[in-house]
């Protein structure tokens, strides 16, 4: 899989990954208003960088996915789609107000094109925040494992805010930061508030309640999990999509039979002509 990305302001950089098959990635972003601290390296990790879209790709050909982030502030969901677009970790937090990216890869013969929206988690603007989900397609529900209280805020606040904005929309539960599940700083600030780490099966129960997939992610070490994320929210848009077409062309095909003219009764006719030849002769 050949990954390219694209940002303002930075240089090119292309990887292969032989171990994903043959079917390039190509994606590409835009974001404005944020400012972020160098990358940091993780395995084979490059520094952020920028290249350009593969030419000679008809966007006329395409599909077209719009995908919501959401979730509480600081649970991992900016450094979820900066590794996705720009294959580098921020290093310091900056609030996110609105920002949006977008990606174009290929799965098989299929050209994709994703609207990323990454939303603000603060209370502060959850007046504002339902102006990203009109025309979404899929909405990413993200928490913190390390923080077992985003987990509540999932049917908390989060369930609720999206069945109100785009109940027909398909959700996805992410667990980020799954890498301090193990990590001894965090497991001894827990158990100093009695609390864990959230399990994976904490996560799936919770998924499982608001009818959607699991998957988790460590957007600061594992780069695949969070390819994963975006495939598998990918796939769900398509479906999506294609339901919504074959159920557009049934609604069609119904509304050119209800006016098509009803066929008439060729008995009755037969006979209104017999009835009109008796009435025509004469007696001699």
């Amino acid at each position: 899989m050949a990954f390219t990305g694209t940002e303002q302001g930075g240089d090119s950089r292309e990887e292969r990954d032989s171990s994903t098959g043959s079917h390039p990635l190509y994606v590409s972003t835009v974001r404005t208003g944020l400012v972020f601290g160098p990358g940091r390296s993780m395995k084979e990790r490059r520094p952020c960088q920028k290249s350009s879209l593969k030419s000679g790709m008809d966007p006329s050909q395409s599909v077209k996915c719009k995908i919501v982030v959401v979730g509480d502030s600081q649970c991992g969901k900016t450094a979820l789609l900066h590794v996705f677009a720009k294959d580098c970790f921020p290093e310091s937090y900056v609030p996110t107000v609105f920002e949006n990216y977008t990606a174009s890869f290929e799965i098989e013969t299929q050209r994709i094109e994703l609207s990323l929206w990454d939303t603000s988690g603060s209370p502060y603007y959850d007046n504002v925040r339902p102006l990203s989900y009109p025309d979404s397609d899929a909405v990413l529900i993200c928490f913190d494992i390390s923080r077992p209280e985003t987990l509540d805020s999932v049917l908390k606040k989060w369930k609720g805010e999206i069945q109100e904005f785009c109940p027909n929309t398909k959700m996805l539960l992410v667990g980020c930061k799954s890498d301090l599940r193990t990590d001894l700083g965090t497991l001894v600030e827990l158990s100093n508030h009695r609390q864990t780490p959230v399990s994976y099966d904490q996560g799936s129960n919770m998924a499982k309640q608001i009818s959607a997939p699991y998957i988790e992610c460590s957007a600061q070490q594992s780069e695949n999990s969070v390819r994963d994320i975006f495939h598998v929210a990918t796939l769900a848009c398509i479906n999506k999509n294609s339901k919504n077409a074959k159920r557009s062309k049934t609604v069609r095909a119904n509304k050119r039979i209800s006016h098509m003219p009803s066929r008439p009764d060729l008995a009755a006719v037969s006979t209104d002509l017999r009835k009109d030849k008796a009435k025509s002769c004469s007696v001699m």
